[in-house]
């Protein structure tokens, strides 16, 4: 699967308010037990898991209703027992990576793909040294993924959002609109009416619009949304003279001859 390049979130400074994010009185699991959670890096930059931690104050709220039992970032070595929840950020890239993702798998009741490498295999480095391409791959060729947390990285309000449904009803589902919904919303210009390559058209919302609200145009860092259509796409940037671009054409191409 074709996998966009993908672009920090720091761009825009994001204010998150462990009050408006976090509220632990919203946040009360089914049972008195705390959630076992695992936090795992396959091949990576780490992103993502930076993402995360740079939460701070609303991070701190989560550690009181999880127990972390696994989690090198945190200096919190591997606990006994099984998980509740395994978030995994990084793609299968060498056969430790494989090893240690089918280990994590058999000892969590769910497995998360967090961030694009985990749910598509990423691009973010296309070569080795030599000039080889990577075998990189996401993590749901190898074992069952539950659910993804899609963005490069993932975005701290998408994590949140979701360790919130975890701890109140352990289920979560990804908004199914694209990002020129989120643009409606914030009442964000087409960059398309101007003539600007923008891939909010096709990519998968989630992000509030991040890079468009700005003036800056989507690169698909979150994949295809659930209904894009690469076809009309394509027609619409024809008709406004925007170029398009190789890679563009041929994720075009071969998702219509997989649609066959």
């Amino acid at each position: 699967m074709f996998v966009w390049m993908g672009r920090s979130s720091n761009i825009v400074k994001l204010k998150v308010s462990s009050r408006e994010l976090f509220k632990v009185k919203d946040m009360e699991a089914s049972s008195s037990r705390k959630l076992r959670v695992g936090i795992f890096s396959l091949s990576s930059c780490e992103g993502c898991l930076v993402e995360i931690l740079g939460i701070e104050d609303v991070f701190m709220d989560l550690l009181e209703l999880i127990e972390v039992s696994d989690s090198r970032l945190l200096g919190v070595k591997e606990g006994e027992g099984n998980l509740d929840v395994a978030i995994v950020e990084g793609a299968v890239i060498t056969s430790e990576d494989r090893s240690k993702l089918e280990k994590i798998r058999r000892k969590s009741k769910i497995l998360v793909a967090l961030g694009d490498c985990a749910c598509y295999g990423g691009k973010f480095i296309m070569k080795d040294f030599d000039g080889k391409e990577v075998n990189s791959q996401p993590l749901e060729n190898f074992v069952k993924v539950d659910y993804k947390i899609y963005g490069c990285p993932a975005t701290r309000e998408n994590f949140v959002k979701f360790m919130k449904h975890m701890l109140i009803s352990r289920s979560f589902e990804e908004p199914s609109i694209n990002v020129c919904g989120e643009c409606l919303l914030r009442g964000a210009e087409c960059l398309l009416e101007k003539g600007i390559l923008c891939l909010g058209p096709i990519t998968r919302a989630g992000c509030n619009a991040l890079c468009p609200s700005v003036n800056s145009p989507c690169i698909g860092c979150r994949g295809l949304s659930m209904d894009a259509n690469l076809k009309a796409f394509l027609e619409i940037l024809e008709k406004k003279g925007i170029s398009i671009p190789p890679y563009l054409a041929k994720l075009a191409e071969k998702t219509c001859k997989e649609e066959r």
